[in-house]
């Protein structure tokens, strides 16, 4: 990110939540203060609690700071890998838009120092892992390639410029691709100065070989010279380490040329090992934190091992890697001092001493510490100090005799092969020999041996088959036993609930009642569920097993008659049902239009059958299925009296299904300027293409259609399609969060909404979906599509995933355009996961032999591993997509991963279900788990809001109705409480908790453990920075005093919050009467938002100015007239929480008062003193 702009600071300030402002302020006091300032500070929030967005606020505060020098501001984010980048960045933008990006390696930074120089504020961005640790890889291509430039830059072209220096540098990419990747490069990006130091270095530095550098890379490079094909591997690796050796150089250089004002270090504790070691890579890190001008805010919620166990072997690691922590924040000195006072505190409660000295030594750490570390936590925002947390049973868990019998056959084997320990194995992971892959672990590359060797005895000990998967029953799709009392207790909590008939997450608010699997209990309330484990296996293992029995049992609920009952598990892929299709014998002519009109993103019907609308004017959520329907289906009916009927004939035309949105559209005044940006969707799909196109030509030419007849059902489903059509559902959700309903008719916008709608096409077209849409829908398939949307409730559905996304896409201060492609592409790209094949090894005795074949796969989609993946290489699927898709509604419902390396990732959005399928081995690597899901505006929180404060969305005048809904929520809480409620924490009686699942078995050493961590979860902060922790923990758990007091306070003072005033806020000096005033401009209830706010005023203005004016209610004519005024055609449909009848006539109710004071104010109106409230 470069710009010229200076931040709003007060803005950037306002998007942050009260604790996170104290925060922010309580760091830059102590970095940029007069009184004592420290260079390092750390910030080690709870996990979940934001500290990003405490980043982002310090950025913005130290830019303010900065700004009146005239010098550049430079920040510098470090995080220990692309995934926490890419989640993060946007979020740390203080200037607006959507620019930042990462720049991944310092090795690549000379792209952009040329362009570093000339601006006012940079953020650079890279991880330490590929920056600092450069090595002796050649690696990736386009270093290279920046590499043979600054060379050539500083010693000429004619030193460069044969072909064997071209060949040295290309590595393993092919040469046309080397050479054109050559062309490509903009030589104008680099800095002279840049590649004069770097080039200095090369010719002043020593090779790897110990010889001058410059040498040593020409000698090789001459190797080249008559070089076909590929080097020799000696060759190649004296190449690749010369490389290595001037990738660190242009590190070096670029390290030289930064000079960064603020360093932000990222999950700080992932790469503590550049703190205090002297290699290459730590020196780069410290020539960057130890710049002059640099001050340095660190994060983390574990900047330090919290907890060891006294059987650790390194028991009192919790301690060194304390000190040391303290050490490089606040210098020896001030550490030894800290150490000090700890000692004197447990002396003094151990040795029964003087309780007042221990209190003292307390209070002095606490001042220590503060000056450069603060720390919040959550938990005490619940009156138990359980912070939502609650354990819940798998009640599926259950050994069986099969169990017994896989777990002989697996330790025979192992023992036979010289590997005893299986155990845990066994009981992590069903089917061990068929889904460990090969190479990774010993057990399976011993067995895979002594297979290849042909060893008699393995064959005997596999003979009777227990624990191996059989191949041919999944062929035929036969039930398979989950094969482990784990899997069998996640599969009863998942599959047998029945989650496979879901296409999403249901609502946390749904405007209408919910049907078919979504209206059951059990899966209205149902959450993702994320599996953590010890073991790489289980992940892979999680996913198969689940998705397998998922698709298993939608393909069985298919009728018989049907084609996908006969189908086997490894037969080709089905042919999508939605697809542009063309007429059989003229590819020029769509054979039907029912998929475009599912996707087409109506403007007309998005105002008519706005579910949320109707809502709001019968006054109540949820509204009756049927309910909704009817009101939809008459604005629908009158709409269409605007339309010619049809020609006359015998055959009803299904061209009105398609052909009626796209023509109420044209009488609502459509310029047709939506065709242009549907024609350019850039969406990559198998059938999109000429089939898109001929169908978009054929819309467009609507006006000229000669329709026949129309269809005795057309309002019915076009009533259907205003409700829960994809494209016009996608159109709303995204209108809510980028503008409003005046951007329904903005053609990019709903350009945006048709390629959301495109990703649902995806997701409907998925097999395991069909399957489930054919099991319940005996109709067109389109049909059951539009069905099952309105059953599921997507519109709401998508309006909640959209508000979630704005805040963790970064995108509030956005422009709606920008705002509304960010969304779009998130969404698609949720939508739009294919299922991964998993590699399974088919094990089979025969005559004496086990056979083995790794060719079977077996799919994962309704679960997904995340993590190091292992399968085939087209189909792979990148993390980041996993992660984006496991944080969306939709698919996958249950992701499994390992824990390491999950720090600081985002799993919450829609799950609140964590499954310990291995105890963690402390109790802050537990927390540090179930933090995955206990985050901002996670599942949890959001239902319970919903539950407490959704009524508020009736009344709101907030396009976006979660806005209001947490705004309502905030209002609500105690006087003296933080942003923590509701933001992280809200509780209800019998409310959705954060659920805690340990499927241990009974009488096993993992239910002994987890007892042991449920004694120190809450403790093990009241010793922090102590060593041999687990002897206060005693003396903690057997005091009947209150102890609570030993615990270090590190929460930062609350502030003093100004409320932020928003220059562009509309004002309010014009003053309107709704009962005399000529309008503006012309009201209308279902057009922009403009328009619906004034026809709001007019019509609860002019009803309550006879109320107060007249002091009656309204005849039925005087009502109808003040509807018609308003904007609405018919005054039955206007009423509902707005007005009442009573006393002989019509009088405006408080929910109406309040509408009409808050549209009068966003339209900056003001009303007659007599009419305010």
């Amino acid at each position: 990110m470069s710009t010229e702009q200076r931040p709003e600071v007060d803005r950037v300030l306002a998007s942050l939540k009260d604790f996170q402002r104290a925060t922010v302020e309580l760091v830059h006091e102590r970095l940029w203060g007069d009184d004592d300032p420290v260079k390092k500070f750390l910030v080690a929030d709870e996990v979940g609690l934001g500290k990003t967005m405490v980043a982002k606020g310090v950025i913005a505060r130290t830019v303010d700071h900065l700004w009146e020098t005239d010098k550049r501001v430079d920040v510098v984010y470090l995080c220990s890998n692309s995934q926490i980048a890419r989640q993060n960045l946007s979020r740390l933008n203080v200037v607006g838009g959507t620019e930042l990006r990462h720049a991944d390696r310092l090795t690549l930074l000379p792209k952009v120092i040329r362009d570093l120089r000339g601006r006012r504020i940079n953020f650079v961005s890279f991880t330490p892992g590929t920056s600092f640790q450069v090595g002796s890889s050649a690696g990736k291509s386009e270093e290279r390639v920046l590499l043979y430039w600054m060379l050539t830059a500083y010693w000429g072209r004619a030193a460069t410029k044969s072909a064997p220096w071209r060949r040295f540098f290309e590595g393993w990419m092919s040469r046309n691709n080397f050479e054109r990747a050559l062309r490509a490069f903009d030589q104008d990006q680099l800095d002279e100065e840049l590649c004069r130091s770097f080039g200095e270095l090369v010719e002043t530095s020593s090779g790897p070989d110990g010889g001058p550098l410059r040498a040593e890379l020409q000698d090789c490079v001459h190797e080249f010279r008559w070089m076909r094909g590929q080097p020799s591997g000696e060759l190649a690796r004296r190449r690749d380490r010369l490389i290595g050796a001037m990738r660190g150089l242009v590190a070096r250089a670029s390290v030289h040329h930064l000079e960064p004002d603020l360093v932000i270090l990222d999950e700080f504790q992932r790469f503590k090992d550049l703190l205090d070691t002297d290699d290459a890579g730590a020196q780069l890190a410290h020539a960057i934190f130890d710049h002059p001008d640099a001050k340095v805010l660190m994060l983390s919620a574990t900047p330090y091992k919290m907890y060891t166990l006294p059987d650790d072997p390194e028991s009192d690691d919790h301690y060194t890697d304390f000190t040391r922590t303290v050490r490089f924040l606040a210098g020896d000195d001030r550490a030894r001092l800290v150490e000090d006072e700890l000692r004197a505190m447990r002396e003094s409660l151990l040795a029964g001493g003087d309780r007042a000295r221990a209190r003292e030594a307390r209070d002095a750490v606490e001042r220590e510490l503060r000056r450069v570390m603060s720390r919040t936590e959550r938990l005490s925002s619940t009156p138990d100090r359980d912070g939502m947390l609650a354990e819940r049973c798998l009640d599926g868990v259950r050994l069986t005799a099969d169990d017994v019998r896989a777990w002989r056959t697996f330790d025979g084997v192992a023992r036979h092969i010289d590997h005893h320990d299986v155990l845990e194995y066994w009981r992590s992971t069903p089917y061990p020999l068929n889904l460990m892959e090969r190479g990774t672990y010993q057990v399976r590359t011993k067995f895979q041996a002594a297979v290849e060797r042909g060893d008699a005895e393995i064959a005997t000990a596999l003979a009777s088959g227990a624990g191996l998967l059989d191949w041919e029953a999944v062929r035929r799709y036969e039930q398979i036993d989950p094969g482990n009392a784990k899997m069998r207790g996640l599969a009863a909590d998942v599959l047998d609930r029945g989650a496979w008939r879901l296409a999403w997450i249901a609502p946390s608010l749904p405007y209408s009642e919910l049907g078919g699997a979504y209206a059951e209990e059990d899966l209205r309330s149902f959450t993702k569920r994320l599996v953590f484990s010890a073991w790489t296996v289980v992940p892979k293992a999680v996913a198969t097993v689940l998705s397998y029995g998922a698709e298993r049992r939608a393909m069985n609920a298919v009728g018989d008659g049907s084609a996908l009952a006969r189908r086997a598990y490894d037969d080709r892929p089905i042919t999508p049902p939605l697809q542009f299709r063309m007429t059989s014998g003229d590819s020029t002519r769509p054979a039907g239009m029912s998929t475009l009109a599912l996707l087409y993103p109506s403007s007309a019907l998005a105002r008519l059958g706005d579910p949320l609308d109707i809502a709001r004017s019968v006054g109540a959520l949820p509204l009756a299925q049927e309910v909704v329907l009817e009101c939809v289906r008459g604005r629908i009916a009158d709409r269409l009296q605007s339309l010619p009927p049809g020609l006359d004939g015998a055959v009803v035309d299904q061209r009105w299904y398609w052909a009626a949105p796209l023509l109420l559209d044209a009488v609502d005044g459509d310029d047709g300027a939506i065709w242009h940006f549907l024609g350019s969707s850039g969406l990559d799909d198998d059938d999109t293409g000429s089939g898109l196109d001929a169908h978009l030509r054929l819309a467009e030419s609507v006006d000229g259609l000669e329709l026949g007849p129309r269809p005795a059902d057309l309002v019915d489903v076009l009533a259907r399609l205003a409700l829960a059509g994809p494209g016009v559902c996608a159109l709303r959700a995204l209108s809510r969060v980028a503008g409003g309903a005046r951007s329904l008719r903005h053609p990019e916008i709903r350009a945006r909404a048709f390629d959301v709608a495109q990703g649902l096409r995806s997701l409907f077209n998925k097999p395991e979906i069909v399957a489930v849409l054919r099991a319940e829908e005996d109709e067109r398939y389109w049909q059951a599509v539009l069905d099952h949307c309105f059953d599921g409730g997507l519109q709401a559905v998508l309006d909640e995933y959209a508000h979630v996304l704005v805040e963790s896409e970064g995108l509030q201060d956005a422009d709606k355009l920008s705002r509304a492609e960010t969304l779009a592409e998130t969404m698609v790209e949720a939508l739009s996961t294919r299922a991964v094949p998993n590699t399974i090894e088919q094990v089979r005795v025969d005559g004496g032999r086990v056979l083995l074949d790794d060719s079977p796969r077996m799919r994962s989609h309704f679960a997904a591993r995340y993590g190091r993946m292992q399968s085939d290489e087209k189909s792979a699927v990148r993390e980041s997509t996993v992660r984006v898709a496991y944080n969306s509604p939709f698919r996958p419902f249950v992701l499994a991963s390992t824990s390491v390396g999950q720090e600081g990732l985002d799993f919450h959005t829609y799950s609140h279900a964590i499954v310990h399928w291995n105890l963690p081995g402390n109790p802050v690597d537990l927390e540090q788990r179930e933090g995955r899901v206990h985050r901002y505006k996670g599942h949890a929180v959001r239902k319970n809001v919903a539950a407490d404060h959704g009524a508020v969305a009736l009344t709101c005048i907030a396009s976006d109705p979660w806005a209001g809904v947490f705004d309502s929520a905030a209002r609500a809480r105690a006087e003296n409480g933080s942003d923590i409620t509701p933001f992280w924490v809200y509780t209800r009686p019998d409310g959705a908790v954060i659920e805690r699942y340990v499927p241990a078995l009974p009488l096993s050493r993992e239910q002994q453990r987890y007892r042991r961590l449920q004694r120190t979860v809450g403790a093990y902060r009241l010793v922090i920075g102590q060593p041999r922790q687990d002897d206060l923990l005693r003396y903690v758990g057997h005091s009947d005093e209150d102890t609570s007091w030993l615990r270090i306070d590190l929460t930062p003072a609350a502030v003093e919050i100004e409320p932020f005033d928003d220059a562009g806020s509309p004002a309010t000096e014009t003053i309107f009467d709704p009962m005399h005033d000529e309008p503006p401009y012309t009201p209308n209830p279902w057009g922009n938002e403009e328009e619906a706010l004034l026809a709001a005023v007019l019509y609860n203005g002019g009803l309550l100015g006879i109320n107060v004016r007249e002091g009656r209610g309204a005849t039925p004519a005087e009502h109808r007239e003040i509807a018609r005024r308003a904007g609405y055609l018919d005054a039955r449909g206007v009423a509902g929480v707005r007005s009442e009848h009573r006393s002989g006539g019509r009088w405006v109710t408080v929910v109406g008062r309040r509408e009409l004071e808050g549209s009068a104010q966003a339209l900056g109106f003001s009303m007659p003193a007599d009419l305010t409230w």
